[in-house]
């Protein structure tokens, strides 16, 4: 029985100095310096065996107003931080993303933020809260003020970048953005070259080169590039003789059988594996009527 009374008396003992101090018995943290006159003021936020609601904060912080004055009712300055959405959002959901006894800077350590929670228009005006984080480039200058069109809610990045919102005229400007993708080499050399003409919008690799605008890489001419470009630095430079059906010897003998003696050039007559390709009435004509043979 001793005992009983003993903890009956402790308990007792315990809630009443939990009522009058509860900021020294029941306090989880340190609050944030906005509330410090809140500090033994416990019931200002919580309801006792029901702990914090969003009702309490709105007793302050009223939704149509923040942003714009402070809970004084002094006005902001123009410039402040403070967004102005909170007067879309339901009452009820402060505490989703406010959280207290975090320490004097509580303010800033604000939980990870519910997109979900704005209305469906104001999700649609990234801008309105994310003004600072827009990139000052010509994409973004022209781009809408809807930013979840490439950009999610989690994350910034990587940006699913739509091509297709583009203009037809900026659509053919790959350069603006994608200047430091664009190989320093001769087959790149345009500095607002048209990069769709080879690539993509969802990826530069594999590029759809039309290398038969100047020769078919038909038969056995499905080779790796270095085989009849070696100079990667130019891929304007070309030789056929990497090849053992293409020997010096055996070209300028073939050639020479007929007279032909500038044949370096080889697909100024030859566009194919087509070997009768450079054949065709007038002679010598069909490869350059009057040049030199030197």
């Amino acid at each position: 029985m001793k005992a009983l009374a003993l903890f009956i008396s402790s308990a007792i003992i315990f809630a009443a100095l939990a009522t009058a101090f509860p900021h020294i018995l029941l306090n989880p943290g340190p609050i944030m310096k906005g509330h410090h006159a809140l500090k033994k003021e416990c019931l200002s936020c919580h309801t006792p065996f029901s702990g914090s609601t969003s009702l309490q904060c709105i007793n302050c912080h009223k939704q149509s107003v923040i942003g714009i004055k402070n809970v004084a009712g002094t006005l902001l300055p123009k410039n402040t931080t403070k967004v102005h959405f909170h007067s879309e959002i339901a009452s009820s959901s402060c505490i989703n993303c406010h959280s207290e006894h975090m320490g004097e800077d509580a303010a800033k350590k604000v939980k990870p933020f519910m997109h979900a929670a704005l209305s469906s228009s104001l999700q649609k005006e990234c801008i309105s809260c994310h003004k600072n984080q827009k990139p000052e480039d010509a994409l973004h200058r022209s781009a809408t003020d809807n930013c979840s069109t490439c950009h999610t809610r989690t994350q910034w990045k990587p940006a699913t970048f739509d091509h297709n919102q583009l203009t037809a005229s900026s659509g053919k400007e790959c350069i603006t953005c994608h200047k430091d993708d664009q190989p320093h080499d001769s087959l790149h050399p345009l500095p607002k070259v048209d990069c769709a003409t080879c690539h993509t919008s969802t990826a530069w690799k594999p590029a759809t080169y039309d290398h038969s605008k100047y020769f078919v890489l038909d038969n056995d001419h499905h080779t790796a590039c270095s085989t009849c470009h070696t100079d990667p630095a130019d891929f304007k430079k070309y030789t056929c003789y990497n090849c053992h059906a293409h020997s010096p010897s055996r070209i300028a003998e073939e050639h020479r059988e007929e007279g032909i003696y500038n044949y370096e050039n080889c697909i100024k007559c030859h566009r194919s594996a087509n070997e009768g390709e450079g054949e065709h009435k007038g002679g010598r004509e069909r490869y350059g009527e009057g040049e030199d043979k030197d």
